[in-house]
């Protein structure tokens, strides 16, 4: 890693390959430094027992603290900024949800060793940047080549197709429009099927998502205030492909304040602006679609 800056975070929609990336990072520059972790979900463990229960595992695992339980939480404000801010260290903090899960744990980057590393990992844009991430890396969805790879590797385990399957994993790639988790739960599931039951399964697809990818897709709607949950829907249900503009006059006249909630949708990764147009991937619009039929089931 380059030097320069202390806070890297890593950006991109749910299923989109953060954490595997990041999880690769780890374990190719961990040695470089003088202590290290990796603590996954962090929002879980902050929602459990707020950031003193995140400091607790940093110090863990990276000064091997074990007798914490009889300290105050201003106690360990004081050993983590007396005793990690003058090593070496990497600290990579995943699922990252709230500003405040970072801001409280008296990390202070600006303050720490000059070859100190943070790694945030979000689904929000705005986290990163409230942060003062140094560099942000937008993870992008895969390529066609990437994509038909991994698929090959879940469902034959191998970097090659069958024949057989020839015409088939056009289709399951149309429909997982490159995100790593559909491939990987889908490619998995088909594992060791006939022709005949791919085609059944995709027929099964387009009428409903799995729940493993469903679950993961859902976790940043339901995150969202009540306002930009209606932004989405109207999104998913009338609005992807359409110009920006067009859309925000839309959304103002039912009084939903797009001039925030749109930018705000983006940085959660939830759609994308390309050439002043608003895009979402198919299956968050999917997500939508469903979430709108839940609510209006006498309505089809």
């Amino acid at each position: 890693m380059n030097s320069g800056f202390h806070v890297l975070g890593i950006w991109g929609m749910g299923g989109i390959g953060k954490t595997t990336l990041a999880t690769v990072l780890y374990d190719r520059i961990s040695y470089q430094f003088e202590a290290c972790c990796y603590i996954e979900n962090v929002c879980k463990i902050y929602e459990d027992g707020g950031s003193i229960a995140v400091q607790k595992q940093i110090l863990c695992r990276t000064i091997d603290e074990k007798i914490l339980d009889t300290h105050s939480p201003s106690e360990i404000a004081t050993i983590v900024r007396n005793r990690l801010h003058n090593i070496k260290l990497l600290v990579v903090l995943d699922n990252v949800d709230q500003i405040e899960q970072i801001d409280e744990l008296d990390i202070r980057h600006v303050l720490l060793h000059p070859e100190s590393r943070i790694i945030i990992i979000t689904r929000d844009e705005h986290i990163l940047r409230a942060y003062g991430a140094n560099i942000v890396y937008n993870v992008e969805l895969m390529n066609g080549i990437e994509a038909h790879k991994l698929l090959c590797r879940k469902a034959f385990i191998s970097d090659y197709s069958c024949s057989t399957f020839a015409e088939l994993i056009p289709e399951v790639l149309k429909y997982t429009q490159c995100l790593p988790l559909a491939i990987r739960v889908i490619g998995s599931f088909l594992h060791s099927r006939n022709a005949k039951q791919w085609k059944a399964t995709l027929d099964r697809l387009r009428n409903s998502l799995p729940d493993k990818i469903l679950k993961v897709l859902q976790v940043s709607y339901e995150g969202l205030d009540e306002e930009d949950k209606e932004i989405f829907l109207h999104i998913a249900c009338f609005f992807k492909g359409e110009r920006k503009d067009y859309v925000s006059r839309i959304l103002d006249a039912c009084g939903l304040q797009p001039d925030i909630g749109i930018p705000l949708l983006a940085e959660k990764s939830l759609i994308t602006i390309k050439n002043e147009e608003i895009h979402m991937h198919e299956m968050l619009q999917e997500l939508g679609k469903k979430i709108v039929r839940g609510q209006h089931p006498d309505e089809p």
